[in-house]
């Protein structure tokens, strides 16, 4: 067995409601307790993106940046042991041009990770403005667009908004905190700015957020966008409003919400209030996530309007509401996936109820994830596809004597095992579920799943578990990777017509290469894929309206 110079042992259990255990160096770590239910296995894809943290003690678990597969399985993993906060990084998300991106709470400012996961750039605020934590969008022309926090001093005691009660006046020298947005180009230098301060009223704000009368947080924005005019649409969430800016003038377009809403909700009467995430999703309509904390009644929304902008009339077009009890006191989003479901992350609720949804546009649940009560994301994003490829380690199966063992791709400085073994291979002992993480980039990325049923011959083993019962059909296709001939094993429940098609990773069909009736129980054809470029390739095989998809790798 080759040297390994990871020092850590990892035990990771991926039972819903079981913690992920890391005991290293006397220290034991975990990871939040994560809870999936998948309502439509069919239906779930791609991957998620979360930063799971709390603001309140007991600080229990690890500060950790996790994508998550369909299947709510880790994939990838970066934890932050030495963070001086409960939440030392949110935001963590997929940007247009390829790249990640996170809030750095310790340090003030936004880095950017490669496709290998490692850190290769970081931005700021320019002109001396405290970068701002709640969103960075990087335009498809490299700019960069966030938020600064201006602070200016105001006489606010002739307002009577303040105290628990919002009935105390402000002071006289209060230190009121005002949104900054400032655009950088591809060099980072900065090409526009824009100053709350300088086009809002104190009195714009809605007073049930206000507090403490000598320190304000007037205007909290908290999502921020290049509309597709080239204009630029931000959320403040302190004005339950959201604001359409002129990019050439700076200029106020349109107000949307809040005191001063310009626009009519024939079908929406209540509105939104302390929203959060409000995007754009075609020339027509904008998704936001309606916390409701202050609503009548209390309830949070995934909403989505059309938006006509010249006669000001905002129609909502779609809603989801997971209970009508539930509401949010901060954080959340609304994503528009693109398969044309939504995520819903909730953000920091009323407790007892889940983290997240993904729903079809009938509201049918597909997949949900629950934390512990007082645990939240930030945002969490669910992308269909990666822009890159995740170069997963390869796991092979080999027989020594009379031992079978799972041996994993040669070359990384460490290997952790789900089993807990931290050598390179592991010895096959029982059926069951197996993955292994090696170093990657700042954090750890997973191999395949590998699901052994046949513990007489555990090298036929599935790449990825059918979540459907063993009575239904399976599929693998060995050796995986393939160069050449091809090994297609398939179990069936019953005699069936069976149809097994080839599909790039974009989706076009190759070919058919198999296709006919075939009995129950285990069936083997040989195909030649010489043919096929060097990438990764999807098997589909169909039989009697049953499908089992599985990923082959050409090399």
């Amino acid at each position: 067995m080759p040297k390994v110079f990871i020092r850590c042992l990892l035990i990771l259990f991926l039972l819903p409601s079981a913690a992920w255990r890391f005991p290293c160096s006397g220290q034991t770590l975990n990871f939040p307790p994560l809870a999936v239910t998948i309502g439509d296995s069919s239906a779930t894809q791609g991957y998620i993106f979360l930063t799971p943290y709390t603001n309140t003690p007991p600080f229990i678990y690890d500060h950790v940046q996790l994508i998550l597969d369909q299947y709510g399985r880790v994939v990838f993993y970066r934890t932050f042991p030495n963070a001086t906060n409960p939440n030392p990084t949110i935001d963590f998300k997929l940007q247009p041009n390829g790249r990640m991106s996170y809030f750095s709470t310790d340090l003030k400012k936004y880095f950017i990770m490669d496709s290998t996961f490692t850190v290769v750039d970081s931005i700021g605020c320019a002109n001396g403005f405290e970068t701002d934590q709640h969103d960075l969008q990087i335009l498809p022309d490299d700019h960069y667009l966030l938020f600064g926090s201006e602070t200016r001093i105001m006489n606010l005691s002739f307002y009577h908004w303040f105290g628990f009660s919002h009935n105390q006046p402000g002071g006289t020298n209060a230190e009121v905190s005002g949104v900054v947005i400032q655009e950088f180009d591809e060099n980072k230098n900065l090409v526009w700015e824009w100053k709350g301060h300088d086009h809002y009223f104190f009195g714009d704000v809605d007073s049930v957020w206000l507090f403490n009368p000598n320190k304000v947080d007037w205007t909290h924005a908290n999502a921020v966008e290049r509309d597709n005019d080239g204009n630029i649409l931000v959320s403040l969430r302190h004005f339950n409003e959201i604001t359409k800016i002129d990019r050439t003038n700076g200029n106020i377009l349109w107000r949307l919400g809040g005191k001063q809403n310009q626009f009519a909700f024939p079908n929406d009467p209540s509105r939104f209030t302390g929203q959060h995430d409000s995007r754009r999703v075609s020339d027509t309509s904008i998704t936001l996530f309606d916390n409701g904390q202050h609503s009548v009644p209390r309830r949070s929304r995934g909403l989505e309007y059309a938006l006509d902008e010249d006669d000001k009339v905002a129609t909502l077009v779609w809603e989801y509401i997971y209970d009508s009890s539930m509401y949010s006191f901060a954080c959340g989003n609304h994503q528009h996936i693109g398969n044309g479901n939504h995520l819903v992350d909730f953000g920091f609720t009323n407790g007892g109820f889940p983290w997240m949804v993904v729903v079809r546009p009938d509201q049918t649940k597909v997949l949900e994830i629950s934390y512990p009560v007082g645990y939240i994301s930030y945002r969490a994003f669910n992308y269909i596809t990666l822009p890159w490829q995740l170069n997963r380690p390869n796991v092979d199966c080999e027989k020594i004597g009379a031992n079978y063992y799972l041996v994993a791709e040669a070359g990384y400085s460490g290997y952790l095992w789900s089993t807990g073994d931290t050598t390179s291979s592991i010895q096959i002992t029982d059926t069951g579920d197996y993955w292994v993480f090696v170093p990657y980039g700042t954090g750890y990325l997973s191999s395949e799943h590998i699901y052994v049923t046949d513990i007489l011959n555990p090298c036929l083993y599935l790449g990825n578990p059918s979540p459907a019962p063993p009575a239904e059909i399976s599929m693998m296709p060995l050796p995986n990777p393939s160069a050449g001939p091809t090994r297609i094993i398939f179990d069936l429940p019953s005699n069936s017509s069976v149809v097994i098609s080839l599909y790039t990773l974009q989706g076009a069909m190759v070919n058919r290469p198999v296709q006919g009736n075939f009995p129950a129980g285990r069936n083997e054809v040989l195909i030649d894929l010489s043919f096929l470029n060097e990438g990764i390739y999807f098997l589909a095989m169909v039989a009697d309206q049953n499908r089992v998809i599985r990923k082959l790798i050409i090399q």
